[in-house]
């Protein structure tokens, strides 16, 4: 999925995947909908105003206290954080107002499906990755 939906794509039609093994049940926060996003940020918020200032107001036509996750944080608490199709829909580029805190955040960055893993210890990475290529427009492993 994130091959074919992958967000702000520098690929130029290549892909190297590295499999990964998850050790045990992990703790994953699950980013569904605009709310489940606001509440991570709510809950550990990093202000980031001065850096995101210019970025999310050309987005979205507002101007906030932007807020992003404190990702060093959520990881005391999560091992990873997944953001489903449906979170992918309905969550990026747009402002979401913040509960908690006096000011706003945006989602960026994630690809559709992805999970980013947080702690290194719930996952296994293989070290060789398989290599992946555009070819008529579909994606095709080497």
């Amino acid at each position: 999925m994130s091959l074919i939906l992958e967000e702000d794509s520098s690929s130029m039609g290549e892909a190297r995947v590295w499999a990964v093994t998850v050790h045990g049940t992990p703790r994953v926060y699950e980013i569904d909908k605009p709310t489940a996003w606001a509440q991570l940020v709510d809950a550990y918020p990093l202000a980031v105003p001065d850096s995101k200032r210019s970025d999310w107001l050309d987005t979205t036509g507002e101007v906030h206290n932007w807020f992003i996750p404190d990702w060093a944080a959520v990881a005391h608490d999560f091992d990873g954080v997944h953001l489903t199709l449906h979170g992918y829909l309905t969550t990026p580029g747009i402002a979401i107002p913040l509960q908690n805190n006096d000011g706003a955040t945006v989602l960026a960055g994630f690809d559709p499906d992805t999970t980013w893993w947080l702690n290194v210890d719930a996952v296994h990475i293989e070290d060789e990755p398989t290599l992946w290529r555009v070819d008529d427009e579909h994606w095709v492993r080497v």
